[in-house]
């Protein structure tokens, strides 16, 4: 019983929320676009130097000792900040434009990072990605994806509550709320555990058994 209302409330939630996660989409997809676009039209310059450091990194990926501790703090101080600034966000009522500007920040990223990738490796790329930046994403993206959502759902009810000088949610609400963002935030966990201690050995036993897969 508990599944089946479960499973309503979330099909539910897809329902209402449908253009939320469409606009969401665009910004991310408008951030990543943007992202690639930035590395294709740098400086000859600033790209090969940009390209060099990456390769630099990547043709010494086989023999380089990983620091997996500095790595997970890294992808934390990357990525939680993120679910944070979001949760809080939604806890206003001006929060949906600077939500919309974390997802476009956050496609850019990905873009520029994917763009570097192709720039420096070519075809090879793909293999860096699929291992390297991908399977992480897969985790994060979906979190950022629905955090976004909910935050700006908060955010029109607040809004329209403003408007119309009424109170349409109430403190379990907001405890649900809470509770859903702790949830992805255990879920993005995950994302820096594999980040930072299973992309590198894969990254490393790809340069291995390839002899230098990026050289």
């Amino acid at each position: 019983m508990r599944k089946i209302k479960a499973k309503n409330n979330v099909s539910r939630h897809f329902q209402e929320s449908m253009w939320l996660y469409v606009i969401t989409l665009v910004c991310l997809f408008t951030g990543t676009v943007l992202g690639i676009y930035t590395v294709k039209y740098m400086g000859d310059m600033e790209r090969q130097d940009l390209i060099n450091y990456f390769l630099s990194f990547t043709n010494n990926l086989g023999s380089i000792e990983v620091n997996n501790k500095a790595i997970l703090i890294e992808s934390i101080k990357s990525n939680l900040p993120i679910i944070i600034c979001l949760w809080i966000l939604g806890l206003t009522i001006i929060g949906i434009p600077a939500i919309l500007i974390i997802d476009i920040i956050k496609g850019f990223s990905l873009g520029f990072s994917l763009s570097t990738v192709f720039y420096g490796l070519s075809y090879k790329g793909i293999w860096f990605t699929l291992l390297g930046v991908l399977p992480q994403n897969i985790i994060y993206i979906p979190c950022i994806i629905v955090s976004s959502v909910l935050a700006m759902r908060l955010s029109l009810f607040k809004l329209k509550d403003k408007v119309n000088k009424q109170v349409n949610y109430n403190k379990s609400y907001f405890v649900e709320y809470s509770i859903t963002f702790l949830i992805i935030t255990l879920i993005m966990i995950l994302g820096f555990i594999y980040e930072a201690y299973i992309t590198p050995k894969a990254l490393q036993s790809l340069a291995i058994l390839s002899g230098s897969v990026y050289a």
